[in-house]
């Protein structure tokens, strides 16, 4: 699974710093962006840009199911 990295700052992107890799990187400032979700075919990953800390990745996917919850007046 992935998420859109972008150097687009949005009110809900998710800020990459250089502490959150733990190989690789950015050449400039970007964002997860939780609510853009896919999940690629082999063939189309091309090659890989790194790999963020756990913590991160924990976070973003607490934003992502913000948006895949309910919102509390339709339960």
């Amino acid at each position: 699974m992935t998420v859109t990295l972008t150097t687009t700052p949005h009110d809900a992107t998710v800020p990459i710093e250089s502490a959150d890799w733990v190989e690789g990187d950015m050449p400039r400032q970007s964002y997860a962006s939780p609510w853009a979700v896919a999940s690629p075919k082999h063939a189309a990953i091309v090659r890989r840009q790194g790999r963020l800390q756990e913590d991160f990745v924990r976070t973003v996917i607490e934003t992502m199911q913000t948006y895949l919850d309910p919102p509390a007046d339709t339960q």
